[in-house]
């Protein structure tokens, strides 16, 4: 067996289950560890945990919104070297574009109504830069 590149860990932090569900079953499709967390607090919890290679980030967490807790993945020194995508149906509104763009840890904002390969493409291009 050849040596082949380490798999990529993704954490998703999403209050939508079914959309969760989906965007794991379909990165794991694509080669990639998925995390998922339900809330902004077990995602940020998660990724202090788990270290993932990049956090694809809904905006309306249920107990945050998605600049807060890309604030707090910001500030905290295990987190802050960690890329953040927002995946959103809100990704096209100005008011959150200002808000997420006020954070360097936010690589990309994207739409959740992207076709699935966009988004993957994203990923690959942001984790190719690590």
């Amino acid at each position: 067996m050849g040596e082949s590149s380490p798999t990529r860990k993704i954490l998703i932090i999403e209050d939508d289950w079914d959309f969760q569900a989906l965007m794991s079953v379909f990165l794991c499709e694509n080669g990639f560890e998925v995390e998922s967390a339900d809330n902004g607090r077990a995602g940020i919890k998660k990724a202090l945990c788990s270290r993932p290679d990049l956090i694809l980030m809904d905006y309306d967490l249920g107990d945050m919104q998605g600049h807060e807790a890309a604030f707090w993945l910001e500030n905290m020194k295990g987190t802050r070297n960690i890329p953040v995508v927002l995946l959103s149906g809100l990704a096209g509104a100005p008011e959150i574009t200002s808000l997420i763009k006020k954070h360097a840890i936010c690589k990309a904002i994207l739409s959740k109504t992207q076709p699935p390969d966009e988004i993957l493409q994203s990923i690959k291009t942001l984790l190719s830069w690590r």
